[in-house]
């Protein structure tokens, strides 16, 4: 608290490392203020009848029976500071970057911000227009930043807090309105009005198992884009194992028998390959010519692929970044997939885009975001969920294990081995590290395979390997030619082998919770019983609470919000890739109602005036052009 005060006595430190006692009053009480340090400087310091400002904070002493204050800092009190005085609330700041606590003292930097407040707030423009501030209760931009720094009250606060959180989720939500407008208002993208012979013979025919319901809406869903001209812009999202790419298979035929090519793009080769056997064994029961195109692969090949790209042969091509290089040229694609979007960048996804004439874009994750999340990650895009697994699926049993219990899991692994199973181990770093002190997959994949299971069959893959090296050892295990597979996370998505049912995680702390979702997702893809095994030794309370989490439930949406309540938005993907999301009021964990609103409010404006152009805009669109650069471009592009 501050108070002000006249000195009314002192009593100097008789010893080290003892505080100097200054008697203050305020014209209707007293009390005793501590000061630590040099006696002699504080003497010099504090004078006895001369008034003060004091910040501090207040003890009860129960022994000694009294109130006394622990100074923090103090000012000598002037005239002009009885202003600052009127106010119930007085803010303190904390000091950043390189200013420091010997050049601007707190009560003096509160002194310094309450002048420039004073003095220069007239200069503060509003950036709302009038009617949506009325529509959902918000104080003018100005009034707003004043009681954010002196409150009436702190329910005045909240109050405060919600305004420029407010304003925030406009202006993002504005871009993600403006951005989805701006592809409505393109030239007309495709209309696929055939839905032939080849959807309806794998849909009955080839499949083999029955969609769910899920799956089934979302394909409905989705083909109700594809028959608009307008160009379709859809995230597809669910839980590992959920089905997402037999759906996005079902449009891609759609796409070819009404005459055009598809792209799948993918964020590593693994996943590409993973991804394009899946796809050549149903592509090739219905006639349907497919390629992969990946870095490495050799120039004969190479320019045979493009060829045939080109001229339209192949139907389906399944890729990396490759696919975006100058090179290849599509004769007519039509329909695109992004997988794993989040790990493409703006730039990327657009040249992708680009290589159509105004194609269908479907992006997919499997990664289960938040609704909050979504919202604004992905606001211009329309969403699709398959939030439903298939019912021959049991639910994988998590436990959390200590160093003390390795050899009981050990036995466990080799037990279920006996079995006819297969197992995961996956380690957090390829290779030992001077500057982490983790286990590694290399070392331990030594180990395991001479001295813990050297009568089993042990395989290594990892990132520093050849995407067909790691294609070689995944279809050994496929073929159960290896009992267990040492990985690193390059297993995270795209892997599924039905009969490997254990997977343990080492020093499972170092892992977001999603990307544990995610590799837990590994295993559980068959009918049998399957166990995720988390390893985690001298946990701290935070991630211990986070492990639980993934022993508690296997519902990755449930752990996506816990995990974007633990560690914040921009971290949620375990990259720093969420700028956007660096908001000083807004919440993503407790604002969902205000995100709602505010996207109400930017979508209903930009319906009504796609360019900004009305005189009432006019402040949104000027504050907009000014701060939102950036963004703008990002609208041509994406």
């Amino acid at each position: 608290m501050i108070i002000r005060g006249k000195i009314i006595d002192k009593s100097l430190a008789r010893r080290p490392n003892h505080p100097t006692r200054i008697g203050v009053y305020d014209g209707s009480a007293s009390i005793e203020i501590l000061v630590w340090g040099n006696a002699v400087y504080r003497d010099r310091q504090f004078k006895e009848g001369e008034e003060y400002l004091f910040w501090g904070k207040v003890n009860y002493r129960q022994f000694e029976s009294n109130i006394q204050f622990d100074l923090r800092d103090h000012k000598k009190f002037e005239p002009e500071d009885d202003e600052l005085l009127k106010y119930p609330l007085i803010p303190l700041y904390i000091l950043s970057g390189d200013l420091k606590k010997t050049w601007v003292r707190p009560l003096n930097l509160t002194k310094i911000i309450f002048n420039a407040l004073k003095n220069y707030s007239g200069g503060i423009e509003e950036v709302l227009s009038n009617e949506i501030r009325a529509n959902y209760g918000l104080l003018e931009h100005k009034h707003a930043l004043l009681r954010t720094h002196y409150p009436n009250s702190f329910e005045d606060i909240e109050h405060t807090r919600q305004t420029l959180a407010f304003e925030e989720l406009f202006y993002l939500q504005l871009v993600m309105a403006l951005k989805k407008k701006a592809i409505e208002l393109e030239v007309n993208g495709i209309s696929f009005e055939k839905l032939g012979n080849k959807f309806v013979k794998l849909f009955n025919e080839l499949l083999g198992f029955e969609l769910t319901q899920a799956q089934k809406r979302v394909i409905k869903e989705i083909r109700a884009d594809m028959k608009n001209p307008k160009p379709m812009n859809r995230l597809l999202q669910g839980d590992v194992g959920s089905g997402k790419t037999i759906v996005a298979i079902f449009c891609m035929l759609i796409a070819i028998e009404n005459g055009y090519q598809c792209a799948f793009m993918c964020p590593t080769e693994i996943l590409a390959e993973q991804h394009y056997k899946t796809l050549k064994n149903y592509l090739d029961s219905l006639g349907i010519r497919s390629a992969i195109l990946v870095g490495g692969q050799k120039k004969k090949l190479r320019d045979s692929l493009l060829f045939d790209i080109k001229s339209g042969h192949i139907q389906v091509v399944v890729g990396t970044h490759a696919l975006i290089q100058d090179t290849v040229e599509f004769r007519n694609l039509g329909f695109v997939v992004i997988d794993e979007q989040h790990k493409f960048g703006v730039m990327q996804r657009a040249k992708l885009r680009a290589k159509g004439l105004n194609p269908d874009v479907l992006v997919m994750t499997a990664t289960p975001i938040p609704r909050t999340l979504s919202l604004t990650v992905y606001g211009d895009l329309d969403i699709s969920v398959i939030d439903e697994l298939p019912k021959n699926r049991k639910s994988v049993k998590t436990g959390l294990r200590s160093e003390s219990e390795r050899l009981k899991v050990y036995d466990f692994l080799r037990g279920e081995i006996k079995k006819g199973r297969q197992a995961y181990i996956v380690y957090p770093i390829i290779d030992e590290s001077e500057k982490l002190d983790l286990k590694s997959a290399i070392l331990h994949h030594n180990i395991l395979s001479k001295e813990i299971f050297s009568d089993l069959k042990v395989g290594l893959i990892h990132g520093k390997l050849f995407w067909y090296e790691i294609d070689e050892t995944i279809e050994a295990f496929k073929n159960k030619q290896i009992d267990i597979l040492v990985s690193t996370t390059v297993i995270e998505v795209g892997i599924d082998i039905p009969n490997a049912t254990i997977m343990v995680i080492e020093e499972a702390q170092r892992f977001g919770l999603s990307q544990l979702h995610q590799l837990r997702g590994r295993v559980g893809r068959g009918a049998d019983q399957s166990y995720c095994i988390l390893m985690a030794e001298k946990l701290s309370e935070l991630s211990r609470k986070r492990l639980e989490v993934m022993v508690e439930t296997t519902d990755g949406f449930k752990i996506a919000e816990t995990d974007m309540k633990l560690r914040g938005p921009g971290e949620f993907f375990g990259i720093r890739q969420s700028g956007e999301l660096k908001f000083t009021a807004a919440d993503l964990a407790k604002d969902m109602q205000l995100i709602e609103k505010a996207r109400e409010a930017a979508f209903r404006l930009v319906d009504s005036d796609p360019q900004l152009r009305k005189n009432e805009n006019e402040k949104i669109k000027i504050h907009f052009l000014t701060n939102y650069k950036d963004s703008m471009n990002l609208i041509k592009i994406a």
